[in-house]
């Protein structure tokens, strides 16, 4: 089950700063009277009224005070936008004090492993499911692989040291991953870089890193890659990853743990 906390601190943020620019956006309507406006129709035409509730009385306002109707109503509707946002705001906080919703895969994780062997758990924990990832994605699946020179700290042996550098990023930061696994896209069969796994929302992604793209023929061969797996579902940025590089700007490790930290933790 994946923690929305992140996102939802994040959205507390993003409301907390309008709510301070509601609070100073309203500091400009202080000289306004305490009413409001009531609107009607008549014969087509819009007619305002001033309401004053304190004093219970109710009075036109001609088309030559637009400005101060303006204002009063402009007033009133970000009132009601300040309102609605320290509402969202307090419930969002006191939500957050209570959401945890890792606790209930800990519930079986805590558990004694006398117990654990004699129950079934209701969610599967993370740790199960990075085991059941793993058979169900096996690397090393290309046919036709040239050999390998690079060793990974995994152990595997890569064919360039911009796949090597990929490989250890994901292993550093904990990022389930296969090399080279088997992929049906249509009719044909591919064997992208790296198949990896986002835990926290249990998402598979596939990795291919595009190689010297100031190579036109290579970058041509690489941009027909990658229609094939949009054609087949497979979108950059939801299903798919990619790195590139070039002669004069070779892969770097920072980019590589940015593309990580976006989409795989």
């Amino acid at each position: 089950m994946e923690n929305l906390n992140e996102k939802l601190e994040e959205q507390l943020k993003e409301i907390s700063a309008l709510v301070k620019k509601s609070n100073k956006s309203l500091l400009k309507f202080a000289d306004l009277p305490k009413g409001h406006i009531h609107v009607s129709k008549s014969n087509g035409v819009f007619q305002y009224y001033y309401v004053d509730r304190t004093l219970n009385t109710k009075k036109y306002i001609s088309g030559k005070e637009i400005k101060l109707i303006k204002r009063i109503m402009q007033r009133d509707y970000e009132l009601a936008i300040n309102k609605r946002l320290k509402d969202m705001q307090n419930k969002l906080q006191r939500f957050l004090k209570g959401y945890d919703v890792d606790s209930i895969e800990r519930i079986f994780v805590d558990m004694n492993s006398g117990r654990k062997i004699l129950v079934t758990p209701f969610i599967e924990t993370s740790e199960n499911y990075i085991q059941s990832w793993y058979e169900e994605n096996p690397g090393m699946q290309n046919p036709f692989p040239d050999d390998g020179v690079f060793l990974t700290n995994r152990g595997e042996l890569v064919r360039s040291k911009s796949e090597k550098i990929i490989a250890d990023a994901l292993d550093k930061y904990n990022v389930p991953y296969q090399y080279e696994p088997m992929l049906e896209l249509g009719h044909s069969t591919v064997y992208p870089d790296f198949i990896t796994l986002n835990v926290r929302k249990r998402q598979t992604m596939y990795w291919e890193h595009l190689g010297i793209v100031s190579d036109l023929e290579y970058a041509s061969k690489n941009f027909m890659k990658i229609q094939q797996y949009e054609k087949n579902g497979y979108m950059v940025g939801r299903d798919l990853i990619c790195t590139m590089e070039s002669v004069d700007m070779p892969l770097e490790v920072k980019n590589v743990e940015q593309k990580i930290k976006e989409f795989l933790l």
